[in-house]
């Protein structure tokens, strides 16, 4: 049904009709036996255990996403009451859902985080233009954007912004402190998701700021790269090199990319080059090379210095860490290393993994219905070029519930 554009584009006004024909009772219950059954793990602390707990039984762990964010253009005021209480939500999901994944024996704690979800995404962009236009900024610099992550930032001020945009920046600051803060005495690993280009500089830079504030002694907060970005390796290459020169400890979450559509339409309508490799080949040889680099990081690491996360659905992708890892004399069971996959998808890869040795991640929403099915529809709306590819996933389906028919009590737990 992703692979429709009929369905993914009306999904949001057919779900609309759906709970005005059904009420809001029948269309809940129809949706939780559905979409939100498949692809969500829950609202409720009793649920999310529950999900954790079957994932848990396969050898598989979970990594929580909360799915509040704020986009460009989504409102023209958004009072900082807004932000305060998804700051709130964070640090209280943090604290419930570490109890819950250490019941059940979590590798490591992951959980995802938008920084859209504690600041305006207009103001992302503003920064991003900033250091596009001044790339050697000394007020962008990390120390400097490092000194805000405090609980008394009164004084952090940048010349070029409003006096409303900064005091909204310093708010900011003080929530991704306090999320932060949480995540350190829970030993949450926070990784931070990309979002789309024209904020990508900036929250690139708040997140190494972030890294250079909390991760002195291991990887406490982890940046995203997009592979389907003509600029990942040299990125990825530039930031390894500054934690590096300034000492802190790198987490790195590897992914392709969910939002082509939207930056290719982005970049036709201002007039720019494309941001985005022209073939999925093209990716996939980026994400090998960022991917390779990565790994030799690794190797050349001490301790805890750096940690990786393999975020892909691609078999080729998959069989080719599995190779690097070993040309390296890399370990299955390193526990820098894990592989990652979107919950209620591409469960013949994690499985496979998690019952080689590999530890292996489900990226799983948690939230309320009406939350999680506007990120489903966005999600759906971003991956739909990527859906249609996905002949070989439905291939390996085709083996994986042959698999389950011939043995139906070893998946009857999952």
């Amino acid at each position: 049904m992703c692979t429709s554009d009929m369905v993914v584009d009306n999904s949001l006004k057919l779900m609309e009709v759906g709970r005005r024909i059904l009420g809001q009772t029948l269309f809940g219950y129809l949706m939780r036996a559905t979409f939100y059954g498949q692809f969500v793990g829950g609202d409720t602390p009793d649920k999310m255990a529950a999900t954790f707990s079957r994932l848990r039984d396969a050898g598989i762990h979970s990594m929580p996403l909360l799915t509040i964010e704020e986009n460009v253009g989504d409102r023209a005021q958004i009072e900082e009451r807004f932000y305060d209480n998804n700051t709130q939500y964070y640090v209280d999901t943090i604290r419930s859902t570490t109890d819950i994944l250490a019941q059940h024996g979590a590798h490591a704690r992951l959980f995802q985080m938008r920084l859209t979800s504690f600041m305006h995404a207009q103001l992302l962009v503003t920064l991003s233009q900033h250091l596009i236009e001044h790339p050697s900024s000394t007020e962008l610099s990390v120390e400097h954007l490092s000194t805000g992550l405090c609980n008394d930032n009164k004084t952090f001020h940048l010349s070029f912004l409003s006096n409303e945009d900064n005091e909204h920046l310093r708010n900011a600051l003080l929530r991704l402190h306090a999320v932060c803060q949480q995540a350190e005495a829970c030993n949450v690993r926070m990784l931070v998701d990309a979002e789309y280009t024209s904020m990508r500089p900036a929250i690139t830079r708040l997140v190494l700021a972030m890294m250079y504030k909390c991760n002195r002694t291991r990887p406490l907060v982890w940046n995203t790269y997009q592979c389907y970005l003509k600029s990942a390796y040299n990125s990825v290459v530039e930031d390894m090199k500054l934690a590096r020169q300034l000492g802190f400890c790198f987490g790195i979450k590897i992914v392709r990319g969910a939002y082509m559509e939207h930056e290719r339409a982005v970049a036709r309508q201002q007039g720019y080059e494309d941001p985005i490799h022209c073939t999925y080949d093209d990716t996939g040889s980026m994400y090998h090379r960022v991917l390779d680099e990565t790994l030799q990081f690794v190797k050349d690491s001490q301790g805890e210095q750096v940690d990786v996360i393999v975020a892909t659905h691609n078999e080729d992708t998959i069989k080719h860490a599995i190779r690097r890892m070993q040309e390296l004399g890399l370990q299955k069971n390193d526990r820098r290393i894990c592989f990652g996959q979107q919950y209620g998808m591409a469960d013949q890869i994690s499985y496979h993994l998690a019952g080689a040795g590999y530890a292996v991640y489900k990226s799983v929403p948690v939230g309320p219905l009406h939350t999680t099915i506007a990120y489903l529809n966005r999600r759906a709306q971003e991956n739909r070029t990527a859906l249609r590819g996905f002949r070989q996933e439905n291939r390996l389906l085709w083996a994986e519930m042959g698999r389950r028919a011939r043995h139906p009590l070893s998946w009857w737990k999952h």
